[in-house]
């Protein structure tokens, strides 16, 4: 099984939605379950969110969106897929994608429809 990181590194670049159990600690303090896109891992733009990026989150209507790794509770790789925005960074994942021979690996026991 892979781990969140890598998961999400694959799903962004093969474009699979990532099922989400997440807990919002800084701002409503809840638990909630949420499909998102996911785009990039690492530093906003404009270099004030670090975190796992999402183009759209399903839940809320509305991307980008930035998620602290540590507090995804559990995550499940979908076999629904998504067109890539525009705007997203997906394509700065390729090189790690490449360089960590995620192409040739499996989501794991987690992928669910």
């Amino acid at each position: 099984m892979l781990s969140l990181e890598d998961a999400w590194i694959k799903a962004a670049v093969e474009h699979n939605i990532i099922n989400i159990d997440y807990f919002s600690a800084r701002t409503k303090r809840e638990n909630t379950n949420r499909d998102i896109e996911p785009d990039f891992v690492g530093t906003s733009r404009n270099g004030r969110n670090n975190g796992f990026w999402a183009t759209f989150c399903h839940l809320r209507h509305q991307g980008p969106r930035c998620f602290q790794p540590n507090t995804v509770r559990r995550f499940n790789v979908t076999s629904k897929t998504f067109t890539p925005s525009i705007h997203g960074r997906w394509q700065e994942l390729v090189p790690l994608y490449n360089a960590r021979g995620l192409k040739n690996k499996s989501f794991g026991g987690e992928i669910k429809n």
